[in-house]
């Protein structure tokens, strides 16, 4: 087993493009948040909470319930809607900030439901102990061209980062497929399953799945719409509306 998994892990970068080095556009806007949240926008504070570290890797958000959305490759799940499986030696530590600890480690109970295909990287898990804050999700409107975004995440393991805001690209990548929500907010490794927000409504849209970025600032990062069918179907059989 320990061969095996060793040989996955060196091929990650051909597996996984969130495994990718940086993708950074232009300036790199991600701002250390501070132990008070301060340093954001008010707007935001009230989320900081519901935004947490796995322990592989990845980025998570808690949206009620003890339920929490990241990447569907943070499991290594294929192409075909994958349910109901073990994940009891991964735990999550939330509001991780700088110069303050998690407030709660969750254990992850089981993923409901994960896929990662051409137009989907999603995954739902059930933690406990449940968190205390929570991020909307938005079921109704599928984000367009010009929204304006915000992403938190912990790259690189890093205590939370905050992306600024940046928009939904018209200008896509021709090597992305165009199914993908495309950006071009700031992440790196370990942004992997982070949740993209509307920054107006602060309701989740997205969930950042990687991305590609070359010396002279070209590329895009990118995403799966929460409206994609199979995630919402998801989510509305565990009563997200």
């Amino acid at each position: 087993m320990k061969i095996v998994l060793l040989f996955l892990l060196c091929f990650v970068p051909l597996l996984s493009p969130a495994f990718e080095p940086s993708k950074i556009f232009g300036t790199n806007d991600m701002l250390a948040v501070n132990s008070e949240a301060t340093n954001i926008p008010l707007k935001y504070k009230s989320l900081v909470n519901a935004f947490g570290l796995m322990s592989i890797s990845c980025t998570a958000t808690h949206i009620g319930n003890g339920y929490v959305l990241t990447a569907g490759h943070c499991f290594w799940v294929g192409s075909e809607l994958a349910q109901d499986l073990p994940c009891g030696e991964i735990t999550i530590e939330w509001g991780v900030r700088q110069g303050l600890p998690a407030y709660l480690k969750s254990t992850c109970e089981r993923v409901l439901f994960a896929q990662r295909s051409t137009t989907n990287d999603f995954a739902i898990i059930k933690v406990f102990p449940v968190p205390e804050a929570f991020v909307e999700v938005e079921l109704s409107r599928r984000a367009v061209a010009s929204d304006s975004l915000t992403l938190f995440s912990h790259p690189q393991e890093l205590p939370l980062r905050w992306s600024g805001t940046c928009t939904v690209e018209t200008n896509l990548d021709p090597l992305l497929s165009p199914t993908t929500l495309q950006h071009k907010c700031d992440t790196n490794p370990g942004s992997s399953g982070a949740t993209i927000l509307d920054a107006a409504t602060n309701r989740i849209v997205g969930i950042h799945n990687g991305g590609r970025a070359t010396a002279q600032g070209t590329g895009m990062n990118y995403g799966t719409f929460t409206t994609n069918p199979e995630l919402l179907t998801a989510l509305k059989s565990l009563g997200f509306n």
